[in-house]
């Protein structure tokens, strides 16, 4: 088994992306006049294009509300996020975005933004005393398992060798409702499967760490070739696919995954049947829920936790044929700068 990450980082739904450098823009705020701050994620792949291209839904936002608007980028790097809160500081933001692939600093992040009295949403960590805001990940994990299960069914009669669960137990609650509500939604459909059969492992949300760990599974199962693989994000469930491939062509396959990096337009992996898009890159249009109520100064009460988050995003599962229909994250979110008002959910999850 593959040594745990200490980092919520490492179920940052990648594969194999470079960092990169950090961008800011910035509209300044006369005395008085509302300041949004984002501080985000910094590398391809975490927030859809927010990695390298910025938050434009926020920057829209706030334009069409007649806001300043200040941005920063955490690189993934703990010393660059910290230091950026001493930025948000000095910039006097009215509120905060924050997404911190480092979530070991955000206590020290969080002290100092509270100093300052700077109200802050995050992103699908968890921090006491910052808004959350994210998808349903027991709704998420559920639905990814109900339309596989379908296809095990279908195809299988519900009697798969053997079921990959690649989990990442860094991410805690949020693992568990992700990657178990994936095998509660599968079992829905085929409640029958023995528990022997399911095979969890530590895929860390990447697939240069599930592909070796999948495949030492696959090697110590040698007659086990129909294949289900579920798991915490698009990442760790196609690297056991490939580690199928890698040991022949006799096995056969059913991956279903989780966040839709790797399933949209032309970018549809191949070894995934669908996946339970987030549309991460567009979280932005629901913060607004929170941040215009803080703009008036009356604040909803808090709610810091993926058990009971302040605004609720919906999952939206899609088979791969239906994900060839949905646009890349770099067209989606050009078009819902355009009119945030709107959410990608509501743009573009198949009805």
């Amino acid at each position: 088994m593959q040594k745990k990450s200490k980092s919520w980082s490492v179920i940052a739904l990648l594969s194999v992306v470079a960092l990169v450098l950090p961008t800011t823009q910035s509209i300044a705020a006369p005395k008085g006049k509302f300041k949004l701050c984002v501080a985000l994620g910094g590398i391809a792949g975490i927030l859809g294009t927010l990695g390298t291209e910025g938050d434009p839904v926020a920057k829209a936002g706030a334009k069409k509300r007649g806001w300043a608007y200040y941005e920063v980028n955490n690189k993934l790097d703990a010393q660059t996020a910290v230091k950026n809160a001493d930025l948000l500081v000095r910039q006097k933001c009215s509120a905060v975005i924050m997404f911190n692939g480092r979530p070991e600093v955000n206590p020290t992040i969080a002290k100092k933004l509270a100093k300052a009295k700077i109200p802050v949403i995050t992103y699908d960590i968890g921090q006491p005393g910052w808004y959350f805001l994210g998808i349903d990940n027991l709704a998420a994990g559920e639905a990814g398992g109900e339309a596989l299960g379908k296809l095990v069914k279908e195809k299988w009669n519900c009697q798969p060798d053997l079921v990959l669960q690649s989990q990442a137990s860094g991410a805690g609650i949020v693992d568990a409702m992700r990657t178990g509500g994936m095998i509660t939604g599968m079992k829905k459909i085929c409640p029958d499967i023995p528990a022997s059969k399911i095979k969890i492992f530590e895929g860390n949300g990447e697939i240069a760490v599930a592909q070796p760990a999948a495949r030492d599974i696959l090697a110590a199962n040698p007659t086990a070739k129909k294949i289900a693989v579920v798991g915490i994000n698009d990442a760790g469930v196609v690297g056991p696919a490939l580690a199928a491939r890698q040991l022949g062509s006799d096995y056969d396959v059913l991956a279903w995954g989780q966040d839709g990096n790797l399933i949209a337009g032309d970018n549809v992996n191949p070894d995934l049947k669908g996946s339970v898009l987030y549309f991460l890159e567009g979280y932005s249009a629901y913060a607004f829920e929170v941040l215009d109520q803080i703009a008036k100064g009356t604040p909803p009460k808090m709610q810091d936790k993926a058990t009971n988050p302040a605004v609720l995003v919906k999952p939206c599962p899609v088979s791969a044929a239906q994900a060839k229909n949905i646009p890349i994250d770099k067209v989606r979110v050009a078009n819902l700068a355009k009119n945030p008002s709107k959410t990608l959910y509501a743009l573009y999850c198949p009805k």
